[in-house]
């Protein structure tokens, strides 16, 4: 079971970097990212995209204290992440996943 759960974590990772960079990709140019974006974004390709693929985590829209929690719970798995890194992803997360607002429903 725990097996399963790793997996799943690492999946959710390599997701969060594969939408990410497609997302860069098909994008029209914007205004410069900020740093903890940049931040954010580099670290969860650097860290997550060794095991997780895009369509781990592409249903998933969180808070940030939701995205910390499940982050936290990788390093219970295992990952080795400080707490900065651990919130600059959530950050990031949170502004190209977070919560669905009632004007984003229509």
């Amino acid at each position: 079971m725990s097996l399963l759960l790793r997996g799943a974590a690492l999946l959710l990772c390599l997701s969060v970097v594969s939408t990410a960079r497609a997302q860069n990709a098909a994008a029209p140019p914007q205004a410069p990212a900020t740093a903890a974006q940049t931040s954010g974004q580099q670290v969860l390709q650097r860290k997550c995209a060794q095991c997780h693929a895009a369509t781990m985590w592409t249903a998933l829209r969180q808070d940030h204290r939701a995205w910390e929690a499940t982050l936290y719970r990788m390093v219970g798995r295992g990952a080795l992440w400080t707490p900065e890194e651990i919130n600059a992803m959530a950050d990031y997360l949170t502004q190209i996943r977070g919560p669905v607002t009632p004007a984003q429903n229509r």
